[in-house]
């Protein structure tokens, strides 16, 4: 079984491409070492990453992502199990740039509102899960 889980952040610090693109690099190697996959993506300041893997590697990984002093995470969700990665050869996509899609919302909209959302203190838990669901397999069916 893998195990996903998604996390946003705000950046204490500033991040530019260079810099995002190092992160992204460095990420892809530690997470190809763990038998991690999933994505980053980042705007304004705001991360969002989805990990998948099993369960206790990404429990461990993710305790170490908590203690990062470049960000702080805002929240934390848990994704149901399931029997397949979606995402079996990224070991840590950076989302620098999402492909225009006709679909409403687009994908930056889908983003933008789990980042909006689990920013605020009070939000509802399974929404955000299912909406983090639904964008990653969009994404996920995209042609990179």
């Amino acid at each position: 079984m893998v195990s996903g889980l998604a996390y946003s952040s705000r950046a204490r610090e500033a991040f530019d491409d260079k810099t995002l693109l190092e992160l992204s690099n460095f990420a892809a190697a530690k997470n190809q070492s763990l038998g991690i996959t999933g994505y980053l993506y980042y705007r304004n300041e705001f991360f969002m990453q989805y990990l998948e893997g099993p369960q206790k590697t990404v429990e461990n990984l993710m305790a170490k992502i908590t203690t990062d002093p470049r960000h702080q995470i805002l929240s934390t969700i848990s994704l149901p199990s399931y029997s397949e990665r979606i995402f079996p050869h990224w070991y840590m996509r950076f989302l620098a740039e999402i492909p225009p899609t006709i679909q409403l919302p687009t994908l930056e909209d889908e983003l933008r509102f789990i980042i909006d959302t689990t920013s605020q203190e009070q939000y509802e838990r399974d929404e955000v899960a299912d909406a983090i669901l639904h964008v990653t397999q969009r994404i996920a069916t995209l042609d990179w």
